[in-house]
């Protein structure tokens, strides 16, 4: 009789730790799926935070908006009548922005960062409608106003 109840405290053991194992891999596998959830929607905030805030500044601008190649960089130029710009462009996968004078070169190193961005396309329009491209979608202003 008592190796019948060896036997089944054996089977009870292997039980409890086979599903203490499962258990064990499943919050492994729940907890790595949340990380991968919370990385995607992290990025696609990201993305839509850069173009978001390159529209912004396009409409609370009163100055010329052109499109511009900087140094090899894709961006806009908003210009005031002071002589001053706002640049925005993409450099090594970043939106970056600078405010200085329109004659002066672009600074990466003392740009502010914006965000990080798959692509970075502006095209503008005769009619003064910018197209913005960035790694979330495409969106219109119209610079007219």
């Amino acid at each position: 009789m008592s190796s019948k109840r060896g036997f089944g405290d054996i089977i009870s053991t292997i039980t409890i730790a086979v599903l203490f194992l499962v258990i064990l891999i499943l919050v492994v596998f729940g907890a790595s799926s949340y990380r991968h959830a919370t990385e995607a929607r992290s990025e696609s905030d990201n993305d839509r935070a850069v173009l978001s805030y390159v529209i912004t500044a396009v409409k609370d601008s009163d100055g010329k908006v052109e499109v511009r190649d900087f140094d090899g960089a894709p961006g806009i130029s908003i210009a005031d009548k002071q002589g001053f710009e706002q640049k925005i462009y993409m450099k090594d996968g970043r939106l970056l922005q600078e405010y200085s004078l329109r004659s002066a070169a672009i600074d990466p190193e003392e740009a502010l960062e914006i965000g990080e961005t798959e692509q970075f396309k502006a095209t503008l329009a005769p009619d003064g409608i910018l197209k913005i491209e960035t790694g979330s979608g495409t969106s219109y202003v119209d610079t007219n106003r």
